[in-house]
């Protein structure tokens, strides 16, 4: 006789706490959270606005954290100036535009909605304090970089930011603040860029890499300090050949003068 089967053991039903209950709705799929970073326009408030105010409103909406220019408001919507003026102010008295000041253009009026904040192209950025350079800080990084290159001889613009973090982890300044700082101490003859040849002063820095070093730093003799003592083609340099110092660019800037 075949063995007599095991009945099957009663189905357990779920705790109390698993229970859903009886009105309850089925889950939704879990929304992701708006982008706080990117205002979107009210429906609401252009709503309430008369048709130009609307068109303008929009507009300079749609411009984001660049604003629009009073002058471009008016040759886009093709209204008078005295038109345009009128509904920026009212706008502007409504609490929804404002006007910000670009330090690239002084005498422009930029508008802006004010759920915006200005772009640094605007403000100028860390630099800028109520649309004015900020000298004090200007000087002070531009203290430390030189020092970060005194201390290293020859240093690309990611050397010179890293030294800064290492000697103050709490400066804050990104390397795209540095790389600025550098371009115009540069300019001002503080600092001169050069290629490095992988020897010698820069030979902390790969061969080829562009970097920064003292300008009018004779370190290596009177060679170095010339274009030529890093010229890769000095060899074919020639008075009369098509590699010569009348001809080189390199070689007049360092002289100031032209031949």
């Amino acid at each position: 006789m075949p063995p007599r089967k095991r009945p099957a053991p009663p189905l357990e039903e779920p705790p109390p706490s698993s229970k859903p209950a009886p009105d309850a709705k089925p889950s939704e799929p879990t929304k992701s959270a708006p982008d706080s970073e990117t205002p979107t326009i009210s429906a609401t408030v252009l709503a309430k606005l008369p048709n130009m105010e609307r068109q303008v409103y929009t507009l300079i909406f749609e411009a984001g954290s660049k604003g629009m220019w009073l002058l471009d408001v008016r040759k886009k919507l093709n209204i008078s100036p005295n038109i345009a003026t009128k509904v920026v102010r009212t706008l502007v008295t409504h609490h929804l535009l404002k006007e910000v000041s670009d330090v690239r253009h002084r005498s422009r009026k930029i508008f802006m909605a004010t759920d915006f904040q200005p772009s640094d192209e605007i403000t100028g950025g860390t630099w800028y304090h109520d649309g004015k350079l900020d000298t004090d800080a200007v000087s002070a990084v531009r203290r430390r970089c030189q020092a970060q290159v005194e201390k290293l001889g020859a240093a690309t613009v990611q050397m010179i930011h890293n030294g800064i973090l290492r000697d103050d982890p709490k400066a804050g300044y990104t390397i795209d603040k540095i790389r600025d700082i550098v371009r115009t101490m540069v300019l001002d003859k503080v600092l001169e860029e050069v290629k490095s040849t992988g020897e010698g002063e820069f030979a902390a820095v790969r061969s080829g890499t562009m970097c920064y070093r003292l300008a009018g730093a004779a370190q290596g003799g009177m060679m170095e300090g010339i274009p030529c003592g890093v010229c890769p083609r000095i060899d074919e340099c020639s008075p009369d050949g098509v590699i010569s110092p009348s001809t080189c660019v390199y070689y007049k800037k360092w002289l100031q003068m032209d031949f």
